[in-house]
């Protein structure tokens, strides 16, 4: 690529994220950048060209400043509440206690209610302090029990090695008094049958006796090491199975903690990230299968007034009653998760449209009559409902972008709506 070509491109580029202009410079835009990349054509008549466009919007702010000025106030607004609802978002998805969660908790509140932009920022930047302390002491925490398991398994390594060479030591030894023993035996043997005379006999043997009671108690003193070798193997075996124990508890936090960073903390559904996980399983499936397969994005009615009319811990409630009714009425292989702030995701795989059409209408007529009361006062929450089946040659990404815009403008014509492509 020339030098002029990048810089058509990063103008053609930088003018695209102009707010407020027409979607017909914004089109014959595109099409001059799409075009010089597939055709390419003369790069003057290409420079030209875009000059037009620069001056055709140009044209248009000089001519109403104050609609694009609205506009880009209205693009800051969408961008600071989706910033908001995504830092909501993950302040759910972080499992922390003590104080850190306690901050967590009021940072979310205040969010909910409402912050301004600089404050936003301050409260972004609060949340990744927490999470950068919490990453810092668990892994202190790892290493901590790393060190622990290193001097533990060498405390056991010196020990078995220690055992083991007593117990040759002890081995050779008894070998070597089996061996005496035996030897004093055939002697006393060999006296028996030779000596007749009961004082010659005597004198004889009184030596060989002399020898056994020596060779006892040195056997009496290989029984008392044997002793004290069997207890240190005792102890080394109690070390052995206490880090066995420490090893299972820690391999067991870690699988809870795994599982712990696909799961929303706060409904005990799958989070964002898992979401996409299963979805790209479930897209490889597609892909090799051709079977039917849907995604429905649910979202809750008026989240926001619950939470402001009766305070986040309502909010929390009903999300997470909600978030058990649609898992009740799900099969094993599909697939529901809390996707962001009040929204729910389902896969659903292998299910006939008309199947799955009934067991989304279910899930809305279930949460609708669930009986919510908060502050002596009965309310009935209802869910809006988008859902968009996979058809030849959509990806995860564009299958995502459809329901969101099937939502959007569903959602224009109030609340309990359902948009099923």
């Amino acid at each position: 690529m020339t030098n002029l070509e990048r810089h058509i491109r990063h103008g053609g580029e930088t003018l695209l994220r102009i707010p407020g202009l027409p979607s017909k410079v914004k089109r014959d835009l595109r099409d001059l950048l799409n075009v010089s990349s597939v055709h390419p054509s003369p790069k003057s008549e290409q420079a030209v060209k875009l000059l037009g466009l620069y001056e055709r919007s140009v044209k248009i702010i000089a001519t109403n400043p104050h609609r694009t000025n609205k506009m880009s106030h209205t693009a800051e607004q969408a961008l600071h509440k989706k910033l908001s609802d995504e830092l909501q978002t993950l302040i759910t998805e972080l499992d922390f206690e003590g104080e850190s969660g306690e901050v967590l908790m009021d940072i979310r509140a205040k969010l909910l209610v409402g912050v301004t932009p600089d404050t936003l920022l301050e409260l972004t930047l609060e949340v990744l302090r927490l999470v950068v302390e919490g990453t810092t002491h668990e892994r202190k925490q790892s290493e901590q029990f790393f060190e622990q398991l290193n001097s533990s398994l060498a405390t056991h390594l010196k020990s078995t090695k220690q055992s083991i060479q007593q117990s040759q030591s002890y081995l050779s030894h008894r070998q070597e008094m089996n061996l005496e023993f035996n030897m004093l035996m055939t002697r006393s043997h060999k006296i028996l049958e030779k000596e007749q005379d009961y004082a010659s006999l005597k004198s004889t043997l009184t030596p060989l006796l002399s020898q056994l009671t020596a060779l006892s108690e040195r056997l009496t003193h290989a029984e008392q090491r044997e002793k004290i070798l069997i207890e240190r193997m005792e102890y080394t075996r109690n070390q052995a199975e206490s880090l066995y124990e420490s090893t299972h508890d820690y391999r067991c936090r870690l699988e809870d903690q795994a599982q712990r960073v696909l799961q929303d903390p706060l409904t005990k559904v799958y989070n964002r990230a898992a979401f996409h996980n299963r979805l790209e399983l479930e897209y490889h499936r597609w892909i090799k299968n051709q079977h039917p397969l849907r995604i429905v994005l649910l979202d809750i009615d008026n989240f926001k007034s619950l939470n402001k009319n009766f305070g986040y811990s309502a909010g929390d409630k009903a999300l997470k009653i909600i978030a058990k009714t649609i898992q009740k009425e799900l099969s094993e292989t599909d697939t529901v998760a809390r996707f962001c702030g009040e929204e729910f995701m389902i896969i659903m795989p292998d299910r006939a449209e008309q199947e799955s059409y009934l067991l989304m209408q279910t899930i809305l007529r279930q949460v609708e009559r669930l009986p919510f009361k908060f502050k002596d006062k009965h309310l009935t929450i209802t869910l809006s409902a988008a859902s968009v089946a996979f058809q030849e040659g959509d990806t995860p990404e564009e299958i995502l972008e459809r329901v969101y815009h099937a939502f959007q403008t569903a959602k224009k014509a109030g609340a309990s709506q359902v948009s099923w492509q």
